[in-house]
């Protein structure tokens, strides 16, 4: 049963606790879709119990939305087989404990007019497919790709860009590869070496040592862009004059399940930050004001890779803390 069909029985039977025959047929099914196999069977079967425990809480969530009192909805996805604490530790290995980078400052107009809604994903050419970062800690490389991508593509030059040139190649910039760093360290390497395109330089997952070709630059940025700390009309008006923004939030484990809908969470923090992602448009639902995130796990992942992040409270999860975007 997939994960719309999961959704469906908490709609129709919430109140019933998921038998063991859906539990097993879901296992063998997820193996099969995520193409998920374990070291002996003792890990096969710690592996179910997480699995059978996180349908639990899918499930358990899922009646919550169906009873009006959440605005999002969990499912089934690449970390269902994971703990919470396996999840969070994933996820720190992205931006913990960085220094911020100074660049140039964001200057606000006052003449901008900010529109309901923006998305650059519906612009032809300005925002590149889903990616998946794997089991790399290498989230920051993917929200600078992201950024860049999406100047290169305002200009009509849409090329997928090598994040493993980064993780490879910017250590000396204060990045750690697999181990985290920081999309305005990134943006000051691309600004003195350039970038190559992901065809030329795919992307491994894991760290290695620097394979960049002079020669095979496609790519290259003149300096970056800070936003005001904490202001989410600033990071509206960016969004919308300048295009995809990269960002850092505070990824807590209630992202872990997430499948869709406007993902809000009083537990984040606004300046704890460990995961890169990008900003690539705002708009609202039934009066619900939401900020729409690039992410990079796949698009097996939410809403195909994207979440919607409530703007209920300011700064929401850090999104506003620490945003940047490159100059060609």
């Amino acid at each position: 049963m997939k994960v719309s069909a999961l959704i469906c029985v908490v709609v129709i039977g919430f109140v019933n606790a998921i038998s063991d025959e859906e539990v097993q047929q879901e296992w063998k099914n997820y193996q099969v879709q995520f193409g998920k196999s374990y070291r002996s069977p003792i890990e096969a079967r710690k592996r179910l119990e997480v699995f059978k425990d996180n349908l639990e809480k899918i499930e358990a969530h899922n009646a919550l939305y169906v009873q009006g009192k959440s605005t999002h909805t969990e499912g089934i996805n690449q970390f269902t087989d994971w703990t919470e604490e396996e999840f969070m530790q994933y996820v720190n290995k992205g931006l913990l404990n960085k220094p911020v980078i100074v660049g140039d400052i964001f200057n606000e107009s006052e003449s901008f007019s900010n529109v309901g809604a923006v998305d650059w994903r519906t612009t032809s050419g300005i925002v590149t497919d889903v990616k998946n970062q794997g089991q790399c800690g290498s989230c920051w490389s993917f929200s600078a790709t992201g950024a860049i991508e999406g100047q290169l593509g305002r200009r009509g030059q849409l090329i997928p860009l090598s994040e493993q040139n980064l993780i490879d190649c910017s250590a000396s910039y204060g990045n750690k590869g697999c181990n985290g760093g920081l999309m305005t360290a990134a943006f000051n390497y691309v600004r003195d070496h350039g970038i190559q395109s992901e065809q030329n330089y795919p992307y491994r997952a894991i760290d290695e040592f620097c394979q960049a070709d002079p020669s095979r630059i496609v790519a290259r940025i003149s300096s970056f862009v800070n936003l005001s700390s904490g202001s989410d009309s600033t990071l509206r008006q960016a969004i919308g004059s300048v295009g995809p923004i990269s960002v850092a939030i505070d990824a807590t484990a209630n992202l872990q399940r997430y499948r869709g809908g406007i993902f809000y969470d009083t537990s984040c923090s606004s300046y704890s930050l460990n995961h890169g992602v990008l900003a690539v448009g705002y708009g609202s639902d039934n009066g619900q004001s939401y900020f729409i995130v690039k992410n990079s796990w796949g698009f097996s992942w939410g809403e195909g890779g994207y979440f919607r992040l409530s703007t209920s409270r300011n700064n929401p999860c850090g999104i506003s803390s620490m945003a940047s975007y490159p100059v060609l």
